[in-house]
């Protein structure tokens, strides 16, 4: 019963994220913060992830990389990525733990959300995020996104190809 709570709680959350953020329209004048959220119960090479940070001319120092474990019980965070599970949100949908908190305040210049299950404690990380510009997979909500891209997550060259490509013809890079 607590968790059928604590899921409506968070699809109310995300709703009212997403309506604030669609009042909101910031710029991105020069990008030298990304910030990627990624859904760690499917097979993402981490190294990818920050080739890709590297390659858009970010330093690693200005790359964050958040991952959400649905099915971990204890929460490991190695030396490239943070994550969090289902046990980081209360009853009520809210957040507990500084380091989620804090990803989400942080002015990141883009947002790669990198994921492609719609899962509501992905989604509400994601519309949460101060992010300047957030990029997604067509899959999950693409009110959140401010540019999808429609290609799926798993042919990851190809994605970052068709990211890359977007990212340019913004002149971002």
């Amino acid at each position: 019963m607590l968790k059928g709570l604590k899921k409506n709680a968070l699809k109310k959350n995300v709703e009212a994220q997403i309506k604030k953020n669609e009042s909101s329209t910031s710029g991105i004048t020069e990008f030298k913060t990304l910030a990627i959220l990624i859904d760690a119960s499917q097979p993402i090479n981490i190294v990818s992830l920050i080739k890709l940070a590297n390659e858009l001319g970010v330093d690693s120092d200005n790359l964050k990389i958040m991952g959400y474990k649905e099915d971990q019980k204890e929460i490991i965070d190695d030396k490239d990525a943070s994550y969090y599970n289902p046990k980081n949100f209360t009853v009520n949908g809210s957040i507990k733990g500084s380091f989620l908190q804090d990803f989400i305040k942080k002015d990141y210049d883009i947002l790669i959300n990198f994921y492609e299950k719609d899962s509501l404690e992905l989604n509400y990380i994601a519309a949460a995020s101060n992010a300047k510009f957030k990029i997604g997979s067509a899959s999950i909500d693409q009110r959140i996104n401010d540019l999808v891209i429609g290609v799926p997550i798993n042919d990851t060259s190809l994605f970052i190809f068709e990211l890359k490509k977007y990212l340019k013809i913004l002149q971002f890079i």
